[in-house]
């Protein structure tokens, strides 16, 4: 699609049943963050099938500070917000994370005010 091409937007029909691949691949249409969110989707699933992709001889390293990880095809860096660590995010991350999904994590320190607000009350 050329830049001066547009999607018709569109949502999912729920009268036909619920299929939630159907309805996450809808979001291409749905509006824009919709679409944002759809778009991402197509892109993570672009680098996990380049992630997936062994280097070739010439590319892999031999040297990686005795690290059993095997370099892949590409590297995953995965920002954030300090703020989502606050938020029901924590834990999508923490599985990103453990099961090896993401290679760096990039993220902000966090303000003291989450700090406080965790300390005050359970949230």
């Amino acid at each position: 699609m050329t830049e001066h091409e547009s999607l018709q937007v569109r949502g999912y029909h729920f009268d036909r049943g619920l299929d939630h691949r159907t309805q996450l691949q809808s979001y291409l249409t749905t509006g824009f963050q919709a679409t944002s969110f759809r778009q991402a989707m197509q892109e993570i699933n672009r680098v996990i099938v380049v992630k997936l992709e062994p280097l070739g001889e010439e590319e892999t390293c031999t040297n990686l500070n005795s690290c059993r990880w095997q370099p892949l095809g590409c590297t995953i860096f995965l920002g954030f917000t300090s703020n989502l660590i606050s938020s029901g995010i924590c834990e999508t991350i923490c599985y990103l994370v453990q099961h090896n999904m993401v290679d760096v994590l990039v993220t902000t320190a966090g303000g003291v005010e989450e700090d406080l607000i965790k300390c005050l009350v359970p949230t």
